[in-house]
């Protein structure tokens, strides 16, 4: 009697879990379906070029050879000096600016990097940096967007200072948004725009090269002045590390552009080692309330001082007071009714 009991528990318990499996399968495939997004999409650096072609006459511009473009020996250890990287990239011009002789380059390109005392990784990403945007045979120029003071960095913030002054010291077609501390491996990865926002770093070594999640939009990222300012830039309101590069991304995506990407095995990137920086106050919860603030939080409502403008002869420094953080984080969420649900946000980092 017992063992007839015991089979039929143990037929039972079987039939349950195959219930539970099945039904957790078919919730996911549920979830996947409708939350499908087709906005990121991997191009081949080559087709940059193609595009812009179709817009403009190739009559005098610059040809790259694919073919013997491809893998760089990146050294992320060993610290270059100054002097070094100038002997080695003579063409330089005062202000970290250079253009071909031979050909006109598709784009003018504006590199921004945020910055404050990573001057060992400065240097060491200058020396990959000037000889590949070189052989890539683009007219650029390096600006070098760094944080006065000691309050917590504000990553968001300087790359809306950069893109204001860049335009300062000339017109550009494309700004490229630059952490300090990633090193392209591949000379193949244009640093150009498309008609979208690319994110040029979408294999990085420290993620074992995969996207940190589908909608990851950090690292490098390129756009042209129209798309910048249409999304209204980044949010100034991330004190601390995190997050802003989500709220960036959600922009690119409410906003209804494409984040395209080059392949993993051409958008590989090396990681310089540092302490990681304070994570920002609240970060996720703030970036529940990103789309109420998003009209109002951005270039339009930019404030900060620039404390002098100096052109080195690898970079343009533009020391700026961002003024200081809130006391507290809680004054950008007064309001949580707006917030974004739960269901979007898990569908945003998880599609």
């Amino acid at each position: 009697m017992r063992q007839c009991l015991s089979k039929s528990w143990t037929s039972r318990l079987r039939r349950y879990v195959k219930q539970i499996l099945f039904m957790v399968y078919f919730s996911l495939l549920v979830f996947a379906f409708f939350n499908y997004r087709s906005h990121c999409v991997e191009t081949m650096p080559n087709m940059l070029i193609e595009m812009a072609r179709l817009d403009n006459s190739d009559e005098g511009r610059c040809k790259l050879d694919f073919e013997k473009l491809g893998d760089a020996e990146v050294d992320i250890f060993g610290e270059p000096s100054e002097q070094s990287i100038i002997e080695a990239n003579p063409e330089v011009q005062k202000g970290g600016k250079w253009s071909p002789s031979d050909c006109r380059s598709w784009q003018r390109v504006a590199i921004i990097i945020p910055y404050r005392d990573r001057l060992h990784h400065l240097h060491i990403l200058l020396r990959r940096l000037h000889p590949m945007l070189q052989t890539q045979k683009i007219d650029y120029r390096i600006f070098l967007i760094e944080q006065a003071g000691t309050d917590k960095f504000n990553r968001g913030k300087l790359m809306n200072v950069g893109y204001l002054e860049a335009f300062h010291q000339g017109d550009f077609d494309c700004l490229v948004f630059q952490d300090v501390d990633l090193l392209p491996e591949d000379d193949r990865n244009l640093y150009l725009c498309d008609g979208y926002a690319r994110h040029l770093a979408s294999a990085i070594d420290e993620m074992r090269y995969h996207v940190m999640y589908y909608n990851y939009a950090g690292g490098v990222i390129a756009m042209n002045k129209q798309n910048f300012r249409r999304i209204n830039g980044y949010a100034n309101s991330y004190w601390g590390w995190g997050n802003e590069d989500d709220d960036f991304s959600a922009r690119i995506q409410e906003s209804g552009l494409l984040l395209t990407r080059p392949p993993p095995h051409i958008g590989r990137f090396k990681m310089v080692r540092h302490a990681k920086e304070t994570r920002s106050e609240h970060g996720n919860e703030m970036f529940l309330g990103w789309k109420a603030r998003w009209p109002h939080d951005g270039l339009n409502s930019l404030n900060y001082s620039v404390v002098h403008v100096r052109e080195k002869p690898l970079y343009t420094q533009i020391l700026v007071d961002i003024g200081h953080p809130p006391s507290s984080m809680d004054v950008y969420m007064t309001d949580h009714s707006k917030d974004v649900s739960l269901w979007w946000f898990l569908k945003y980092y998880f599609p």
